[in-house]
């Protein structure tokens, strides 16, 4: 949800902080966040945005949004939004000035998604307090984000409705499973100091210890501890070396492509690749072609039955494209070997219709530094056709009943089935099934699809699965 006025308010409050009143305490903010992480790190801090390229605006907005919430004074009864509503609050509509004071309010936490619907809501849980998931008014990020994924940010109340302010700090699992993990460990810390205190003052515990996560939230603390993870894990992703990408056929990626002249014509030379099995051409009558394989075909199923007879088309996989241009014929690929077997393949099917072949490779990662970055798909757009979705939902349906039965190595080795009768192995298979769903609903956001329904998995081992009605 987008709050009347609310992005213009904020604007408005930054622009009358920007002088010299308030200069001090954004410093003591900012400094809280990186102060202790540039000297860490060994880094001044213009190096350290540097290092952090796109996701330093991520960080920035995340230290704004705490230093909005800050209070300063020997009192500590000192905002900048009372402040400011004080003195221009008459420029603010009521929505405005609501959310302003809701974001004052607001603390930090860390939250699964658990929950969709696309360009309305999302429902998710605080993974540090615990308690019932909640369903968050958010258009934005309801198309965006996937199941399962984890985020850093706060909760505005506006009248009987929730919504998140502008800074989010996106969490991999492995970062919000390693949060959450030193959070576990720093309630277990105060509440120890705590307890040693009350027994050295000879008094009781001030704070129950069901509620120090949300006292340590509401700490001014609790926002520089979530900078510290995410920057720390943030930079050692980036200096770390590229893990060596691999193509289904298990081949180290990459893209090639093959060039033979052509010293026939286009026109002979499209008539013979109509006739290849493994080239299918594209729609449209272009002079482009698939280079395809079939994955064994496979039962259809409906729910838990299995109808009569296979798909007799089975899966198509794609290994490459050709296309005939500037008087060559082009094969592209993404591995070596791949490149090698189609100019193998083309040359003994069109013969003296081609000229000798000339190849060339990418190394992959300069490859993927000039590949941008896909822009957020639009609601109910698509670009897979159907029958290829339902061709889609089959396989990954038939893929995964198998793999119920396999041995798994995040696993221990063990099949899922097996594993589920634990209670050690229930929570393994859970975040298991969540890496699945995460990883293909991100697919489907990527591919402009609706994601393949997997929920059946927790039926079929028996986990309830997280989350449900709040």
């Amino acid at each position: 949800m987008r709050v009347p006025g609310g992005d213009r308010a904020v604007d408005n409050l930054l622009r009358w902080a920007d002088g010299e009143d308030w200069e001090v305490r954004r410093g003591i903010v900012f400094d809280a966040h990186v102060g202790r992480l540039v000297v860490d790190l060994e880094m001044d801090v213009e190096d350290l945005f540097e290092e952090l390229g796109t996701h330093g605006a991520a960080v920035i907005s995340f230290i704004v949004e705490d230093f909005l919430s800050a209070w300063f004074g020997d009192d500590g009864d000192e905002n900048v939004v009372d402040e400011y509503l004080k003195r221009r609050g008459w420029l603010e509509k009521g929505p405005a000035t609501r959310y302003l004071r809701g974001l004052r309010d607001a603390t930090p936490s860390l939250y699964e998604v658990q929950g969709l619907e696309r360009g309305q809501s999302l429902t998710v849980r605080d993974l540090l307090r615990g308690g019932d998931p909640v369903v968050v008014d958010e258009r934005l990020g309801s198309e965006s984000l996937a199941q399962w994924d984890c985020i850093v940010a706060r909760i505005v109340r506006m009248g009987r409705t929730r919504c998140f302010t502008s800074a989010v700090l996106h969490f991999p699992r492995e970062l919000a499973e390693d949060c959450a993990r030193k959070f576990e460990q720093l309630v277990k810390d105060v509440g120890n100091g705590l307890r040693k205190e009350a027994r050295k003052e000879g008094s009781g515990l001030e704070i129950p210890p069901d509620e120090l996560p949300d006292f340590l939230l509401g700490s001014p603390q609790a926002a520089p501890f979530f900078t510290a993870c995410f920057v720390s894990w943030t930079l050692g992703r980036l200096a770390a070396p590229m893990p060596e990408l691999r193509n289904s056929d298990d081949e180290a990626l990459a893209p090639s492509t093959v060039r033979f002249p052509i010293a026939g014509t286009e026109s002979e030379v499209a008539a013979v690749l109509d006739g290849i099995g493994e080239f299918e051409r594209s729609a449209g009558g272009v002079p482009e072609w698939g280079w395809i394989t079939r994955l064994p075909s496979s039962p259809r199923r409906r729910g838990k039955a299995v109808s009569a007879g296979p798909d007799p088309a089975g899966t198509a996989l794609s290994l490459g494209v050709a296309e005939i241009a500037d008087g060559a014929l082009f094969l592209r690929v993404n591995s070596i070997e791949r490149a090698e077997r189609g100019r193998d393949l083309l040359a003994s099917r069109l013969g003296p219709l081609l000229g000798s072949p000339l190849t060339s490779h990418e190394d992959p990662a300069e490859w993927m530094r000039r590949t941008p970055e896909a822009s957020p798909p639009e609601p109910g757009e698509t670009e897979l056709p159907p029958e290829a979705i339902e061709a889609l939902h089959a396989f990954m349906a038939d893929h995964y009943r198998k793999v119920l039965d396999e041995p798994i190595p995040a696993l221990g080795d063990r099949s899922p089935r097996r594993a589920a009768k634990t209670k050690k192995g229930r929570a393994a298979v859970t975040a298991w099934i969540k890496d699945i769903e995460n990883t293909e609903s991100r697919a489907a956001i990527a591919e402009r699809r609706a994601p393949v329904d997997l929920s059946w998995l927790w039926e079929e081992l028996k986990i309830p699965k997280p989350g449900g009605a709040p």
